[in-house]
């Protein structure tokens, strides 16, 4: 631009000049300026620009968290039950009132969140754990967002809830084994030959009648 335009010679003795005179004009597509690889004085063309990418140091402090063939869980929360739950819902060995109680709860379903299943932990009392209240053991510190591991996300609610849901279940496990026993002896003798009461603490069986099998 602000240039004469000339007509190119078709083939003479000034065409080779007029080529070369044209191609220094042409701008280079890359700024050498603006180019992050190039060689600063003194050093090899792949050096990387210090100003950039800033200098690498050895660092002596730096440790392996995991050693040898230690196997790495990550899921495992005993740290954090440790510190928060003591007891594990034991009225007996302390104040479960102060616990806070953990678990790892389903985020999602064939890659999709199953938000229908979020609302029903809402409804237990789970809420979910952000990565601000454990910095750098999920996550590097400065990760924002709730604690997500594969498909499975952390959750904490009142160990007192916990203990409140557990107490409902072991009940409602015992209504449904007295209903049980309940059908089993009204049931007529010889209906029902293969049932066998087991005592849990012995693990002994409880004697029966032995059953006659007639021969043929």
């Amino acid at each position: 631009m602000g240039q004469e335009l000339r007509a190119a010679p078709w083939r003479g003795a000034d065409h080779a000049d007029y080529v070369r005179e044209t191609m220094e004009k042409i701008p280079s597509p890359r700024d050498p300026l603006d180019d992050p690889l190039r060689a600063e004085p003194g050093l090899g063309p792949s050096t990387l620009r210090s100003e950039i990418h800033g200098e690498l140091t050895v660092d002596p402090h730096r440790e392996r968290r995991h050693q040898g063939i230690a196997a790495i869980d990550p899921f495992d929360i005993a740290d954090i039950m440790d510190k928060y739950a003591p007891t594990r819902g034991d009225p007996s060995k302390g104040n479960i009132a102060r616990e806070i109680d953990f678990n790892w709860k389903r985020f999602e379903t064939y890659g999709k969140p199953d938000y229908a299943e979020q609302r029903s932990y809402q409804d237990q009392g789970w809420r979910v754990v952000q990565h601000h209240h454990f910095p750098g053991r999920f996550a590097p510190e400065g990760t924002q967002g709730p604690i997500i591991v594969k498909d499975m996300i952390l959750m904490e609610r009142p160990m007192r809830l916990t203990v409140q849901a557990r107490n409902e279940e072991i009940l409602a496990a015992t209504r449904a084994m007295q209903v049980h026993r309940q059908k089993v002896r009204e049931t007529p003798e010889g209906s029902a030959p293969r049932v066998v009461y087991v005592d849990r603490s012995s693990r002994e069986a409880i004697p029966r009648e032995a059953i006659d099998i007639p021969e043929e």
